[in-house]
Formats: structure tokens, sequence, C-alpha cells
């Protein structure tokens, strides 16, 4: 579980970096830069449980025509 709430904190962080991502878009980015082997399995996991507690939120982006997942800011 420890693991899981580290992959959260990878995925804000990202985020934070990265603006709005597209799910593969932020995979692609954790995978890259993540010195633990984050798979694309268990950041789905992470991103579905942060949906889930209202911390980030998946919005159309147009453009990409595709969801782009953004942090919601209170």
């Amino acid at each position: 579980m420890n693991e899981l709430n580290e992959l959260k904190r990878m995925i804000l962080k990202a985020l934070d970096e990265l603006g709005n991502a597209s799910t593969d878009e932020l995979i692609s980015y954790l995978q890259s830069k993540s010195a633990m082997n984050a798979t694309a399995v268990n950041i789905r996991r992470a991103l579905s449980q942060l949906i889930r507690e209202g911390v980030i939120a998946k919005i159309p982006d147009v453009r990409k025509k595709k969801f782009v997942l953004v942090i919601m800011r209170t």
C-alpha cells in the first residue's frame, strides 16, 4: 500500500510539472522519470483512486481528442 501512496505523490508532482496531460502521456512521463518500477496497471490504479477521492479530474480536451487529467485546486 505504501508503494501506491508513493505513486500517487509522483502522479501529483508530474501533473504539477506537465499541466494537463492525457493518461498515456502521464504514464510515459512517469516511466521515463521514475526510479521505481511503475507499471501502467499500477499507475492507472493510483489514478483511479485519485479521481474517486476528488484530487484530480478527467476533462475532455477537444484539441487532443482525449480526456486530460488536471489537479483540482480548491
